[in-house]
This record gives structure tokens, C-alpha cells and sequence, in this order.
């Protein structure tokens, strides 16, 4: 499994510093993305996955009429998802390297969006939370353009609702996004076709006087 260079990794950490996001087409190896998509197919033909939500905990629901995806997450026994995790170990490791961010642990989900699916703007966390520190997208269609919809949209940190998004990422297959979970606003534009891929969410060890991470 090719592990990103050492160029790939220090554009990562620049853009993370300087804008808060950075889109790395290509990044996820290709016979990791291809195994990742066989399990994800093959789940998703078995009913598999299960609407999505917003909110955390008391505050969860699911509507509608802002998210229209389905999900399942990653519980670490296929081979695909302990390869990734090896992959993603390699990412978390130079980041706490060269930005100091003391990432701790990562939850991952894959992720469907039928005909017709999205997901309204919002963060990933809510400021100063801390359960969400950094967020990693990768796309596992086998191929993809425009026309097909289904584009990230991605706003500066501090956007109002009315602004522009600076960025509409294709979500090209191996294509990798990475955001500050607290910051980056961002959306997912209606998919005209099934769209595939994963999210995950890096934290912040979060352990105290009464408290231990990771919960359980």
C-alpha cells in the first residue's frame, strides 16, 4: 500500500494552516479504493446501511429535508477497513508532526448518497467541542464528472450564508478532502447518480479527572 510522499504530506499540512482545507485528487491508493468500494457495494446490496442523522447524542434526528444519505460505520474487521487504517495512520501522524494538533483517534463511516441524496451546508463540529478536530472525505465511485452532480461545496472559515463557496470539488475517484472540522463550512450538492464514499473524523484525546478516552 503506497503511503502519501513527503511532498504530498507538507502541501496537506500548508493548506490546513493557510485555508483550513485541502483537496488531494488521487490521494487514496488505487487497489485501496477498490476495496473499499467492494465492501461498501456489497453492504449497500445487503440493506446495510441506515439513514443518516444530524445532531449528537440528545440532539440527533434525521431529516430529510437537509440529509438524504445512508451510512454504516467501521468496526475494523475487514481487511479493507484495517488497510485504510493503516493508510490513515500514516496522514495522522504527520499531521500532529507538523501542525501540532495532537490528533488522538479517528471514527469512520462509508457512506451512499442515492439519486436524488445530499447533505445541506453545516460543520462537522461545533466550535470548541473538540470531538471532531479534523475531517477526511474520500470518494470510491470508479469514475465520475460534472454532469453526474453530487460536488462538494466548500466555504471559507467565517462565510456568511450568502457568500459564494470558494471551491466545488468533483468527488473524483481516490480523491481525497480534508477539513478543519470546526471551521470549514461545506455541502454536498445534489447526486444525480449513486455516489460512494467514506468520511471520517479525526479527535483530541479528551481524557481527564473523570474521564477516559476513547469511551467505550
Amino acid at each position: 500500500m503506497t503511503a502519501p510522499g513527503e511532498n504530498r504530506l507538507s502541501a496537506i499540512a500548508d493548506d490546513l494552516a493557510t485555508k483550513g482545507w485541502s483537496w488531494q485528487p488521487g490521494l487514496l491508493p488505487e487497489t485501496l479504493t477498490h476495496a473499499l468500494r467492494e465492501e461498501l457495494v456489497a453492504r449497500d446490496a445487503e440493506a446495510d446501511l441506515e439513514a443518516a442523522g444530524i445532531g449528537r447524542e440528545g440532539e440527533f434526528q434525521v431529516d430529510r429535508s437537509i440529509r438524504r444519505t445512508r451510512i454504516t460505520w467501521f468496526d475494523g474487521t475487514t481487511s479493507a477497513q484495517k488497510d485504510f487504517q493503516i493508510w490513515s495512520e500514516g496522514l495522522r501522524a504527520s499531521l500532529n508532526r507538523d501542525l501540532m494538533l495532537g490528533l488522538f483517534d479517528m471514527e469512520v463511516c462509508f457512506a451512499v448518497y442515492p439519486p436524488g441524496g445530499f447533505y445541506d451546508r453545516h460543520l462537522d463540529s461545533f466550535a470548541g467541542a473538540r470531538n471532531r478536530v479534523i475531517s477526511l472525505v474520500a470518494y470510491l465511485n470508479e469514475d465520475w464528472d460534472e454532469a453526474r452532480g453530487g460536488a462538494l461545496a466548500v466555504w471559507n472559515e467565517g462565510a456568511s450564508d450568502e457568500d459564494a463557496p470558494v471551491a466545488r470539488i468533483i468527488p473524483e475517484p481516490g480523491g481525497v478532502m480534508l477539513m478543519l472540522s470546526e471551521a470549514i463550512p461545506h455541502a454536498v450538492e445534489v447526486t444525480r447518480e449513486k455516489r460512494l464514499g467514506l468520511a471520517g473524523w479525526w479527535r483530541v484525546n479528551q481524557s481527564g479527572m473523570d474521564r477516559i478516552d476513547p469511551l467505550s
